[in-house]
């Protein structure tokens, strides 16, 4: 990475703000900044994902990116959206969101999304989200064994059929058990260890206009992990889906034990996938990521902010308060839409 520095270049400095600076008050020192791969046990809201974990890539290539608890006046700041309000004041500065999985941020100037459904004009980039920081890869040595099922994350986001008692004992019949890696053992957060995992699962029932917001993040770490993956009928999934090699996707247990069957009975082709996944997973590397994020800093963004430092106070002003109505709208937009809907599984109604 070192040699690499020289090829990295933003335009105007940058400010990531963190709106709960109680949680890292390391970075405010001035030590070198910290490896995100050393914080998996710490990385966990929005904040830490795109704001904590992209100031330290960048600040560690020696980018001209700062830290702060308050909006730098006149500058490009980058924040959680999901943690920006109109409270902030922020009109006087120009404010990168980091949308995540949240609402459409109007109040925001620019916008980083996390699948390219999200997109919705030219102040919105696509930025896939950070790999999962010091993933622990699977053991090469468990070559075609198929015996653990991970699910990582939280049990009540996996559809309910795959939790229930009956797709457990199949699994147990074909030799295999699942694995919740969602929480935590001695305080020891387990979602970046897929040391002995042999399969990642993930299947959520979640309504059409939910889904559009999730990212592939799964898949993404699968593929670095070196595990092959079951997963739902996602669009981001899908969007990232090149070969049969990439995924199997599933809807139900059943799909799910017919797919481990084939799996099981055909080593080549769960080797095939094995290798298929860590060749897709280049495309994701932390060194592409830093890449991607420098070119939308220093690409359009820049654009935007150049455009916007020809305001006057009083035009930052106005239309920092025009938009505030449409920010709270897609606040309530996006509450209704988490649970109303058409889910994309059950096909049931709400």
């Amino acid at each position: 990475m070192e040699n690499n520095r020289a090829a990295y270049n933003l335009p105007y400095p940058v400010t990531f703000v963190l709106k709960y600076p109680e949680k890292w008050p390391e970075l405010f020192s001035e030590s070198p900044p910290l490896d995100p791969a050393s914080l998996h046990a710490r990385i966990k809201t929005n904040e830490d994902c795109w704001i904590v974990t992209t100031y330290l890539y960048l600040k560690r290539k020696k980018l001209n990116v700062l830290i702060s608890d308050r909006f730098t006046t006149g500058q490009i700041n980058v924040v959680s959206s999901l943690d920006y309000s109109a409270r902030d004041l922020a009109f006087n500065s120009f404010v990168v969101g980091t949308r995540s999985d949240g609402f459409k941020p109007a109040l925001c100037d620019f916008v980083v999304v996390q699948n390219r459904f999200q997109l919705g004009s030219a102040t919105d980039a696509f930025i896939p989200h950070w790999p999962q920081p010091g993933i622990v890869p699977r053991c090469q040595e468990r070559g075609s064994i198929i015996k653990n099922v991970a699910f990582k994350g939280n049990d009540r986001n996996l559809y309910e059929p795959f939790r229930s008692p009956e797709f457990k004992r199949e699994l147990e019949k074909l030799g295999l058990e699942l694995k919740v890696s969602g929480g935590s053992v001695e305080g020891i957060v387990s979602w970046n260890d897929y040391s002995t995992d042999d399969l990642v699962l993930a299947v959520r029932d979640l309504t059409e206009s939910d889904i559009l917001v999730k990212p592939a993040s799964k898949l993404v770490n699968a593929w670095i992990a070196g595990v092959p993956a079951l997963l739902g009928p996602e669009p981001a999934f899908q969007d990232f889906k090149q070969s049969d090699l990439d995924y199997i996707e599933i809807k139900s247990p059943q799909e799910a034990l017919k797919a481990i069957q084939q799996l099981k009975s055909n080593p080549e082709l769960y080797r095939k996938m094995i290798v298929n996944g860590l060749k897709r997973a280049e495309e994701f590397t932390v060194e592409n990521m830093i890449r991607r994020w420098v070119e939308v800093l220093s690409g359009p963004v820049a654009n935007q902010y150049s455009q916007w430092r020809k305001k006057t106070k009083l035009e930052r002003i106005t239309s920092f308060l025009s938009r505030f109505p449409q920010h709270k709208l897609s606040m309530k937009e996006a509450a209704y839409n988490r649970s109303n809907g058409k889910y994309i599984i059950s096909g049931r109604y709400v």
